[in-house]
């Protein structure tokens, strides 16, 4: 990569040919550095950008990834992998060589991220995205075979936390003065949407007549600014029948607000509003503390109780597939165990 002095500026340029996405070839020309290193190091970035082999450096390899990524998932998606890849992943393999990277090399990464104790899911969803980045070299830019080839850790189980009726009562009785801030966590225990979907919701959402709202967005926070996009999976996209009783208090919340557009938010509010309210108000009442996504789990408990079958529970939270429902809610299913035995015993009567 030969580089040239411009002795009448007194720096540094670099002047080559490159071949780019569509086969063309091209020449760049790239005046102004200070030092021949720097010249040569800005040639070698640009030509790492067309590489379409692993000889590159893993933060070329992340570049590509990214761009890659851009029109291929939703921008909060990509953002919550960059920012972990950005603070766990690239300051580790950043100068390496991705073709040179072993999976020896990968465990002793691995190692340092289990120092960390991060939790299992957190461990193995960083793992993951190390795991994304290699299969990516792979598929288009001929690296013979990924080197993360094992697991992290091990899945952990654990206990979901929710608030029962009785809990959840105590909380909106303290918060009834507050008709905006009730109507939310009415909108979120009796539906169990999730945060996201709550705050993007607009009247032209809500059918009285039929008694149902369709959840068609979500409200997501990327690259500082607030903006609407798809919900969280395809399955997300969903109709939710609402009892009557929900749709009258949102009625009378919305009926006090002035001149309320069609498709305007509901609930003009950030997406820490209600984590705040939870953790401001249940040391005040004696209420142990959940995330607003517990919520979720919480309406899932009811309707577990009220005999709601698993596909039903599955289709009204919009999981993917009825596997997720009851890889989350198998223990509560377990709980009616007894009781099914009891039915049986009383067909034999």
């Amino acid at each position: 990569m030969p580089c040239y002095k411009d002795n009448k500026s007194n720096t540094w340029y670099c002047k080559f040919y490159y071949t780019n996405w569509q086969g063309e070839k091209k020449q760049k020309l790239k005046r102004g550095f200070k030092l021949q290193r720097d010249a040569k190091e800005w040639e070698r970035n640009f030509l790492e950008q067309f590489a379409t082999s692993p000889d590159i450096t893993f933060q070329s390899l992340y570049d590509k990834y990214k761009r890659f990524k851009e029109n291929r998932v939703k921008a909060s998606t990509l953002e919550t992998q960059c920012n972990a890849i950005d603070l766990h992943i690239l300051p580790y393999f950043k100068n390496r060589i991705v073709s040179d990277i072993t999976p020896e090399d990968v465990a002793e990464w691995q190692t340092q991220l289990l120092e960390k104790k991060f939790s299992a899911s957190h461990t193995r969803q960083i793992n993951a995205y190390l795991r994304m980045l290699f299969k990516y070299a792979v598929d288009y830019l001929r690296l013979p075979r990924s080197p993360v080839i094992a697991q992290i850790c091990k899945p952990q189980k654990g206990n979901i936390d929710f608030w029962t009726p009785e809990e959840y009562r105590k909380f909106s009785d303290h918060i009834k003065d507050n008709i905006e801030l009730y109507t939310a966590f009415e909108i979120l225990f009796y539906t169990g949407m999730r945060k996201g979907e709550l705050l993007a919701l607009t009247m032209n959402d809500i059918d009285f007549q039929a008694k149902k709202i369709r959840i068609n967005k979500t409200l997501a926070y990327v690259h500082g600014e607030y903006i609407m996009q798809p919900p969280k999976t395809e399955q997300s996209n969903r109709v939710i029948d609402v009892p009557e009783f929900l749709l009258a208090e949102i009625r009378n919340y919305t009926d006090k607000i002035y001149h309320l557009d069609p498709d305007q938010r509901i609930f003009p509010r950030s997406r820490v509003w209600l984590g705040q309210a939870i953790t401001r108000i249940c040391p005040a009442i004696d209420l142990k503390i959940i995330r607003v996504h517990d919520l979720r789990h919480s309406h899932a408990s009811v309707l577990i109780n009220l005999g709601a079958n698993p596909l039903m529970i599955a289709e009204r939270l919009g999981h993917k597939d009825v596997k997720v429902t009851m890889n989350i809610y198998a223990h509560l299913f377990q709980s009616h165990q007894e009781e099914i035995i009891q039915k049986l015993e009383k067909l034999k009567l």
